[in-house]
């Protein structure tokens, strides 16, 4: 990063946060909330607000253990400076994210200089993944800046010896565990126990953390919200978090969401992009065995990627964002190796040819993409895949110039061998082609996917207050989120005999290929038909 020596110290964080900015805050709101992660979360943070209930998270009026509410809690800040919107509850994870990214900032200029801090930033922000997530109302870019919090001040606490630095750790730990639960604590102690055993020091270590503090400061920043949920909800509460959606997903795929063993490793190669080709050039550093700090500060984001990647794989449970928290431990391995003069020129240009050779396709496609696209119909054979695509949107030629930039992009990266520049030329092309699938694709994916639910939930806010609203044997949070309404779900025969028992005019959600089991409604006129979804005002 030679060009940036140019800039003064105290300009870096303005630098950083000018680059987020640019990168991140226009396009936030671009696409609509999508189901069914992103508006649970929402939903859930609106129905806590609208009702004054901060203890015990709800969503569409029921109860809803699933997660901790303090990111809830920070999603209902900004819905009251932005409204209720895409924008304002995805704001705190891309918040995080920066503050991720100043992370690995203040950590690389404590360790080495401004220059490696400033590097290990916006190489984590370039990555894929952390880009999406940056764009997603979840609850991991939060979490992943307390484990990386915990997992750096342990660094530093090793290289200091300084007691401030394991009562940081703690106390970074016990906040992930109050945002997503057990794992907060789980991923972190497993890197730290695996890199002592390696070097054959875990029982000194062990014996030099301040137990007395760092477990009073790890149970105070854990605890208050599982203890007052506790005594509200007793054991139920317990069996529902820690049985069901901890332990659960673990040993069993829920609501459809496994893989095989390759899932994370596929995952991975995507997510990193466009530094998937850097991962030899890092374990090549780590094998350079000098006294230095850099080889252990590889072996840490090594020990923390592959422990990750090993955990959640055993999990049967599996969804891309649970890995993510290893986006800063490949941010960090990189800039340390890069430091450390792992590579010559003939290597970096052996990774700058097969970071174009992964891409040129994603390219290729953007650029074909509005010509393809109507023929995807006729390769897609899922019922409701195809009602999805039938729908009369169609993308638009701004994804074609996506895909243009980003292979002049590609063509400039395979011309251009000066290897003093070759971190800059990586962030650029992490940051175009973020953008390029954010911004014209994902707003159109968004458009495609959400259309029938906006379209149905544009329809109830219509209707009087007092009619209910049913959902047949389908839960997509999106339609009361966008609607301000709150529907009754009902399930098969017990909902066929609520639906039939109903003495007022109603409203019914539900998907196409559903309608042969509600046969009174066949001969009636959907008010929504669209994109597989169908919505019908009943008047009995």
């Amino acid at each position: 990063m030679n060009r940036l020596g140019n800039i003064p110290h105290h300009h870096y964080m303005w630098y950083l946060i000018a680059i987020w900015a640019v990168i991140t805050l226009p396009s936030l709101g671009l696409a609509p909330l999508f189901d069914y992660d992103e508006t649970i979360y929402a939903q859930t943070a609106a129905d806590m607000m609208h009702k004054g209930e901060w203890i015990v998270p709800t969503a569409n009026g029921l109860q809803f253990f699933e997660k901790p509410p303090f990111t809830y809690y920070m999603m209902n800040m900004c819905f009251s400076v932005f409204g209720e919107n895409s924008f304002a509850a995805r704001l705190p994870s891309a918040l995080f994210t920066l503050f991720t990214a100043i992370l690995l900032f203040r950590f690389g200029r404590e360790m080495h200089s401004s220059q490696f801090g400033i590097a290990a930033a916006l190489i984590f922000l370039s990555m894929l993944e952390v880009g999406i997530l940056g764009h997603a109302a979840i609850l991991d870019a939060v979490l992943n800046f307390f484990i990386a919090g915990c997992l750096l001040n342990y660094f530093r606490w090793l290289k200091s010896d300084e007691r401030k630095h394991a009562l940081w750790c703690a106390a970074m730990m016990g906040l992930a565990v109050s945002i997503k639960g057990p794992v907060g604590a789980v991923v972190p102690v497993l890197v730290i126990m695996a890199d002592r055993l390696i070097v054959g020091d875990l029982w000194r270590t062990v014996k030099n953390i301040p137990w007395l503090p760092a477990l009073a400061l790890f149970f105070i920043t854990a605890t208050p919200w599982y203890f007052m949920i506790w005594l509200e909800h007793g054991i139920g509460f317990l069996y529902e978090f820690i049985v069901v959606q901890n332990i659960g997903r673990a040993l069993h795929p829920m609501q459809g969401h496994g893989g095989g063993w390759h899932y994370y490793i596929v995952v991975f190669m995507v997510s990193v992009l466009p530094w998937l080709a850097w991962m030899p050039y890092l374990i090549k550093a780590w094998q350079r065995h000098t006294p230095e700090m850099f080889p252990h500060m590889i072996r840490l984001a090594l020990l923390w990627s592959i422990i990750v990647l090993i955990l959640f794989s055993f999990a049967q449970t599996k969804l891309p964002h649970y890995i993510s928290c290893l986006y800063p431990a490949i941010a960090l391995g990189i800039t340390a190796a890069w430091w450390h003069r792992a590579a010559g020129l003939s290597q970096l240009c052996i990774i700058q040819r097969a970071t174009v050779c992964i891409l040129l396709p994603v390219a290729l496609v953007l650029i074909a993409f509005p010509v393809i696209y109507p023929y995807l119909t006729s390769w897609v054979h899922h019922p409701r895949a195809i009602a999805v695509l039938s729908q009369a949107i169609q993308p638009s030629f701004l994804i074609t110039f996506a895909g243009i930039v980003l292979t002049a992009t590609l063509i400039w990266l395979w011309r251009n061998k000066e290897p003093s520049l070759a971190l800059h030329r990586f962030i650029i092309l992490g940051l175009l082609l973020q953008s390029s699938l954010i911004i014209p694709l994902g707003s159109f994916a968004g458009k495609i996917a959400q259309a029938p639910q906006s379209h149905i939930a544009e329809v109830i806010q219509s209707l009087p207050k007092d009619m209910p609203i049913y959902s047949y044997n389908l839960n997509f949070p999106s339609m009361s989120f966008q609607s301000g309404r709150s529907y009754q779900v009902v399930l098969n025969q017990q909902g066929m005999q609520t639906l039939q028992a109903e003495t007022q005019a109603y409203g019914v959600i539900l998907r196409s290929e559903s309608l042969t089991q509600l046969p009174w409604l066949k001969d009636k006129a959907a008010t929504v038909d669209q994109g597989g979804f169908l919505f019908y005002v009943v008047t009995p």
